[in-house]
């Protein structure tokens, strides 16, 4: 028995959470998803999911077979795309991570003229605020603020991200506008629970001497969204990367603080499984962004 097709069809049930939403990803028939999942219990002689009338959960089989099944995808779409140089035009689904700010503000406003020049790709955009697997969920490109902390996967600068401390001017009525990065102590200040170290701000002084201020506050939040919309309603102070308080800015909705400190600034990276062949869809993606975003490198 052959059950490559059926690795595919496991993991896309397991990647989109019931029969039904596989069948329509892999364009079939629900009874031909379930009947090849049911070839392959049988093959292997071990149920690999739970089946109940609401949701399915992997089996402890199921969870160590899965891995499996998606590395072995992974090698087989490797494998495809070693010859995908002689192609023409890029095409096939294309995985993306993405924080939910991010996507809003910078990606949104660049994937609808890559969709038109590549109009056989097929783009899958995954919003979350924590660092994914990208193997294990089967993600083909994660877009991260920050240092690259897992050394397994390759990355690309696509440009640097300056950030910027900023309150409404409600909050600093309330609670006056602090002159020097320690005074961030007496202030409610909002945090990005992602990264490292996420309740220290780092600033450099005009002798760019490195300044490491540890901050608290009542809101922690892997969603920049949910910290702009509260800084936005004078909660508290925000530290946030140009892309995401540039508008609420320029409309004086917040108004920098600190502007004799510079906060340090980092890169936005494309990250991607680790491979010995970069697929065309993942290079075309990086490339592409690389080139729309070069114009504001402190985005």
């Amino acid at each position: 028995m052959t059950i490559l097709p059926y690795l595919e069809t496991f993991a896309a049930v397991v990647d989109n959470g019931s029969f039904t939403a596989a069948a329509q990803a892999l364009g079939v028939s629900k009874p031909v998803v379930s009947k090849q999942v049911a070839l392959l219990e049988k093959h292997l002689g071990v149920q690999l999911l739970h089946r109940t009338t609401r949701r399915l959960h992997l089996t402890q089989a199921g969870e160590m077979f899965v891995v499996h099944a998606r590395k072995i995808m992974s090698d087989v779409h490797e494998a495809e795309q070693s010859i995908v140089p002689l192609q023409s035009e890029p095409q096939g689904r294309l995985r993306i991570s993405a924080p939910e700010s991010l996507a809003m503000f910078l990606l949104a406003e660049a994937l609808p003229a890559f969709q038109e020049k590549y109009p056989k790709l097929e783009l899958d955009i995954r919003i979350t605020g924590r660092f994914v697997d990208l193997v294990e969920e089967g993600i083909d490109v994660a877009l991260r603020v920050g240092e690259l902390q897992d050394s397994s996967l390759m990355a690309r600068r696509l440009m640097s991200c300056r950030f910027h401390v900023c309150a409404s001017a409600g909050y600093l009525q309330r609670y006056g506008r602090p002159t020097n990065p320690d005074e961030l102590a007496g202030h409610n200040c909002l945090i990005y629970s992602q990264g490292q170290n996420p309740d220290s701000w780092f600033f450099q002084d005009e002798q760019r001497k490195g300044i490491n201020v540890k901050v608290k506050g009542g809101l922690h939040s892997e969603n920049g969204n949910i910290l702009l919309s509260a800084a936005l309603d004078g909660i508290g102070i925000l530290r946030a990367p140009t892309f995401m308080v540039s508008n609420a800015l320029k409309q004086g909705q917040l108004e920098t603080l600190l502007d004799d400190y510079m906060p340090t600034s980092t890169g936005l990276y494309a990250v991607f499984p680790n491979t010995k062949f970069v697929s065309q869809k993942v290079r075309t993606l990086v490339d592409y962004l690389v080139e729309a975003w070069s114009h504001d490198e402190t985005a």
